[in-house]
């Protein structure tokens, strides 16, 4: 009896080992891929909107991209423990005037600048535009 027990829990773990493993999930972009500093010359990210409806995870908003060299990513617009929406706005406005939908091509051109609160604090800036 415990060598079938046994047999059974083992085929279990393997099917439910092969059930994770088919599952695939959407990596997120990481923007401290982006080293920039210089406002001149950014870091530029150039995708392809799978789905123009930003979606709230527990952490970050995200839209869905397809990334010309990487593939497919969720794009982090806004981290909630940051006051930093410029990202998270642009792309509405955007939205709002029908300039970006699934299917549209964006270019977004990211740097690390200098905080005009605190001199010694960078933060993240962007610009977002559609190319098609």
């Amino acid at each position: 009896m415990k060598t079938l027990m046994r047999i059974v829990k083992t085929k279990m773990m393997m099917m439910m080992k092969k059930k994770i493993e088919e599952k695939t999930f959407t990596p997120y972009f990481h923007w401290g891929d982006c080293k920039s500093t210089d406002e001149n010359n950014p870091d530029e990210i150039i995708c392809l909107v799978v789905d123009a409806e930003p979606t709230p995870t527990q952490y970050t908003t995200n839209i869905e991209v397809d990334i010309q060299g990487k593939g497919l990513h969720k794009l982090p617009l806004h981290w909630f423990e940051s006051n930093n929406k410029a990202l998270l706005n642009m792309f509405t406005k955007l939205c709002r005037e029908q300039e970006i939908k699934n299917g549209s091509s964006i270019v977004i051109n990211t740097w690390k600048g200098i905080s005009t609160k605190n001199a010694d604090r960078k933060l993240r800036r962007w610009t977002i535009k559609s190319i098609s």
